[in-house]
């Protein structure tokens, strides 16, 4: 019996030795010349159940070798290359139905000659801490790659904290496993892509949309006001600095555009939130921080935040575009944007 477990033991140990060797060959803590694309999700190919909104059954999300969105010509010859969240990845919309493409349509409908290319970079949860990573751990890995315009839709996810981040998502509240799983994530080796096509093959399709709240009706009054530090108004100015800084290293040109929710709305001139904290006024507080910074640093941007009026319709939650949503999106882009493209024709 001791020499049946001492082979079996042997023979474990020596299995996970080959397996730990190929996850480690295969994956990107080795080759860090690699894209991390457990992250970026290169190459993603989903379809989701969708029950969001009217129209489709089923909604498909692609991105391309690269982790981009809408990329139809080389990535030498990228116009505008839009950076964000969730509500830029828009990642329950088809591409074609993002405002990204939708604002790629609007161009090109009013400047065929332009053929304008523009290729959504978004990326679920980032705030301005993910998009710095972005200009150091994502773009300079791809060859050749260039755009005129960087496009930064921004300011709803922004958080302020002293814990380290890693991307946007912080690992101290992580338990062993959590961390784990991060790890082969991050790794994105031979067990991580197994475990992905099996996860893609037999239990993606149907899987219910979650993570997005349904409308709540159940506004309350948000009777006190958000606040934000100094220093964390000045945290986030140098992240928009540093942002400014890594686009100009591109031989780019950086735009910032505030964002809008509907998590919260104004009735007889009170304020009411879908819980206790105060959305309007820390959307309206990091809008104008950015809005600030654009003027300071003289770049172009769009105060969509003051500019736009959602219906109901128009988002599917209180927070992602729908289709129709996406549109107004792009259509309020493009009417600010449109001054630029004016300039140089």
């Amino acid at each position: 019996m001791y020499k049946i477990t001492k082979i079996l033991t042997i023979n474990i140990l020596i299995l996970l030795s080959i397996i730990s060797t190929l996850e480690l060959i295969t994956g990107n803590k080795i080759y860090s010349e690699k894209l991390n694309c457990g992250y970026l999700l290169c190459s993603a190919d989903r379809s989701y159940k969708n029950n969001l909104y009217e129209g489709k059954d089923y909604i498909n999300y692609k991105k391309d070798k690269y982790g981009f969105r809408g990329l139809r010509k080389t990535v030498d010859k990228i116009d505008i290359l839009t950076i964000g969240g969730s509500t830029t990845d828009e990642r329950y919309l088809e591409t074609n139905d993002t405002w990204s493409e939708q604002l790629e349509l609007i161009i090109n409908n009013n400047y065929p000659n332009l053929d304008f290319e523009v290729v959504n970079a978004g990326i679920d949860g980032q705030s301005t801490y993910g998009h710095i990573w972005n200009f150091k751990n994502w773009f300079p890995k791809i060859p050749e790659f260039k755009t005129k315009y960087i496009i930064f839709y921004i300011g709803i996810n922004e958080y302020f904290s002293d814990e380290k981040l890693v991307y946007d998502q912080g690992t101290k509240r992580m338990n062993f496993f959590q961390k784990i799983k991060l790890w082969f994530t991050e790794n994105n080796g031979i067990i991580y892509k197994t475990c992905n096509l099996v996860y893609k093959k037999f239990f993606l399709k149907d899987i219910f949309n979650v993570g997005h709240k349904k409308r709540n009706k159940n506004y309350q009054l948000a009777e006190i006001d958000y606040k934000i530090s100094q220093d964390n108004i000045n945290d986030l100015n140098n992240r928009l600095d540093t942002l400014i800084k890594l686009t100009k290293e591109l031989d780019a040109k950086p735009v910032f555009i505030t964002q809008k929710t509907q998590r919260s709305k104004i009735l007889e001139n009170k304020i009411y939130s879908i819980d206790e904290f105060n959305y309007h006024s820390k959307e309206k507080i990091i809008s104008k921080v950015i809005i600030n910074n654009c003027n300071k640093n003289k770049i172009f941007c769009i105060d969509l935040y003051n500019k736009i009026q959602f219906s109901d319709d128009s988002l599917y939650d209180l927070i992602h575009a729908s289709p129709s949503g996406a549109k107004i999106i792009a259509k309020t882009i493009f009417d600010d944007f449109n001054k630029i493209l004016i300039n140089n024709n």
